[in-house]
């Protein structure tokens, strides 16, 4: 278990540390980087998504319920995010990424690659329902805090990516998948191994081009946001995640799945918001590296109970 779960974590950070170095070698522009992200949309993340929801039992209610779950407990964060930008009287901009920051979590390229790493295809599956809120959420919620708080910055090759119709295509391969599903047509064998080498191979694409974006930085004079913002991740909502669970009375893999994303760290779709809307980019790049850098023990270290509860 352990070293299908370091294999995954390792992707993760080893791809986001090769597309940070490509960056600054200057072979991984940022026109490079967005075409790298187009590709990733249009042509694996449709494929993975047709296999997988066409692969998935989807017959009982319970699996329906994950989305409206992870939606609930992602805003469940921005109650506490508030009280501390308060608290602390961080400016617009900083409050604009702290806030975003606290309502996504990585719940795709840590969260998923990790019920992935651990469960396989039918675990992964899981959390792509789990993670259906997420994209309309960010293009309206999060797109809307970033406005309210950040300022006025160019267009850039990532905007495009961000902005233009291309992010609807991935709904397209989960609507076939779903279709087929509900057509009753078996999935062919020779497409059984396809997703196990497909969805690495697209997370790490993906990672390699946010890495290009990411900055590293000490966060030591963001340490008291950072500390925050992991009370909020790996306690808060692991508390209101498992609160949900025990109202609906979801159980098995899918109750597994929902605490596990609930202890995923800041999302890498954050970073992108300082290039859109010019929210708090230091800030943004210190808490995703300090809760990411806290995620793994943390993990590691809860990850034998979550799995007996």
């Amino acid at each position: 278990m352990y070293l299908r779960l370091s294999a995954g974590l390792g992707l993760f950070l080893g791809a986001m540390t090769a597309g940070w170095a490509l960056r600054r070698l200057g072979w991984l522009t940022e026109a490079r980087a967005s075409r790298l992200v187009r590709f990733v949309i249009v042509g694996t993340a449709p494929i993975i998504l047709c296999l997988t929801f066409w692969q998935l039992e989807l017959r009982r209610w319970e699996p329906w319920l994950l989305p409206l779950l992870g939606l609930l407990t992602s805003c469940a964060a921005l109650g506490p995010a508030w009280a501390y930008v308060r608290y602390s009287r961080m400016s617009r901009r900083q409050t604009g990424s702290f806030l975003t920051c606290a309502l996504f979590s990585n719940i795709g390229y840590f969260g998923a690659f990790a019920v992935f790493a651990l469960f396989g295809e039918r675990g992964y599956a899981f959390a792509n329902l789990y993670m259906l809120f997420f994209t309309p959420c960010f293009y309206t919620l999060g797109f809307g805090l970033a406005r309210r708080y950040g300022g006025v910055v160019p267009a850039t090759g990532l905007k495009q990516v961000f902005d233009d119709e291309l992010r609807l295509v991935p709904f397209l391969g989960m609507v076939v998948g779903l279709v087929v599903n509900g057509l009753g047509m078996p999935r062919p064998e020779a497409l059984a191994g396809l997703n196990h080498a497909l969805i690495p191979v697209s997370t790490g694409l993906y990672l390699i081009a946010i890495g290009a974006e990411l900055t590293f930085e000490s966060p030591r004079v963001w340490w008291r946001p950072c500390l925050a913002m992991c009370g909020i991740k790996f306690l808060f909502m692991p508390l209101v995640a498992w609160a949900l669970l025990e109202w609906s009375h979801v159980e098995g893999l899918a109750r597994t799945v929902v605490l596990l994303e609930a202890l995923s760290p800041v999302g890498v779709s954050p970073l992108v918001l300082p290039l859109l809307f010019g929210v708090d980019r230091r800030l943004a790049n210190a808490l995703f590296l300090f809760t990411t850098a806290a995620a793994i023990p943390w993990f590691l270290i809860v990850l034998p109970g979550l799995l007996r509860v």
